[in-house]
């Protein structure tokens, strides 16, 4: 009896709030394969709600065939879940977190029998590729996921503006040569179909990883990234300016926060921000989620610190924190 065919594997990476979450929503909503789609968490990946046909716990099934599932109970979990799937997904794209190193999740292509690593798609900021590699606390992450890449993404040129734009792809040309710049816009097709040539350095250390024996990508090692995360908990309401104004002065070292807070003036919202940006997506109402923050930012930071300028009372000259709305009005 024939062996079943492989099943092709995309790795998305790139560095925290290049624009992944974008491009994956993109995957699930216009792929005309039955794919299956690996994310570290829901909340940015912003499913459309009349695409959903069910949810099973850590698993959302889409009209279209295709399904997104959390990696959050370990890579491993996750994919046995979805190629366990009957029918099984024909593509399978694993988001790689934000200061991880793309190269040790393609080693599950290189290693599976199952599967077969069809690229590594890498993100990047425009508007901030070239300040991010140039930062000592950022550069070794941000090089590790371009010498991973077999594409690059171009991402967030609304953001950068066509001159920024032309001059990260001009870095970029000459920091990757032989690796293809792509717009992160560009059609999915378009995105797909360059050629698979001979394993980029990120993918060639795959290799190498899995003919020195190792199987799948489940061990990404503290130590192999300067940064950790937390939870803040967050009470509520909170006034929305002093929200942005307290996100916006975080020290440079924290470098992602992302959660579902209430606000004063918006009700309940996904907050992200990144790269001094700040942005809030409205969640349905009585939605079921935890109220705080996830951060992440460099080892050995003070915690207590970011947490005062978060949750300062108001007047605070260095850190103007946000301010509980204890009126009988808030929402």
């Amino acid at each position: 009896m024939a062996a079943p065919p492989r099943i092709a594997l995309t790795v998305v990476g790139g560095f925290l709030g290049a624009g992944k979450s974008s491009l994956l929503n993109r995957i699930l909503a216009r792929s005309q394969r039955r794919a299956a789609v690996l994310v570290n968490d829901f909340g940015p990946v912003n499913i459309d709600a009349a695409l959903v046909a069910s949810r099973d716990g850590d698993t959302i099934s889409l009209a279209n065939g295709c399904v997104c599932c959390s990696i959050g109970g370990g890579l491993d979990d996750a994919l046995a879940r979805v190629m366990a799937r009957d029918p099984a997904p024909e593509w399978i794209v694993i988001e790689a977190s934000g200061v991880s190193d793309p190269a040790r999740i393609a080693q599950v292509g290189m290693a599976d029998p199952m599967l077969e690593l069809e690229s590594v798609l890498v993100v990047v900021d425009a508007s901030r590729i070239r300040e991010q590699a140039a930062d000592p606390l950022l550069a070794d992450t941000v090089g590790r996921q371009l010498d991973a890449a077999g594409v690059l993404l171009l991402g967030k040129a609304d953001l950068a503006g066509p001159q920024e734009t032309a001059a990260a792809r001009a870095w970029l040309a000459r920091r990757a040569a032989d690796v293809p710049i792509l717009s992160a816009d560009a059609d999915l097709a378009a995105l797909l179909a360059v050629p698979a040539a001979e394993p980029a350095a990120g993918q060639a250390g795959a290799r190498a990883g899995r003919e020195r024996g190792h199987g799948h990508a489940q061990h990404e090692h503290a130590a192999d990234h300067p940064f950790e995360s937390w939870f803040w908990p967050a009470g509520g309401p909170l006034d929305a300016d002093r929200l942005t104004s307290a996100l916006k002065q975080l020290p440079r070292s924290v470098v992602r926060a992302k959660g579902w807070l209430t606000t004063d003036r918006h009700g309940q919202v996904l907050v992200q921000y990144a790269g001094g940006r700040v942005r809030y997506a409205r969640v349905a109402p009585g939605a079921a989620v935890p109220a705080g923050l996830v951060l992440i930012g460099a080892r050995g930071l003070d915690r207590g610190a970011v947490e005062g300028c978060l949750g300062r009372a108001a007047g605070a000259s260095e850190c103007p924190g946000l301010v509980l709305d204890r009126s009988p009005g808030a929402a």
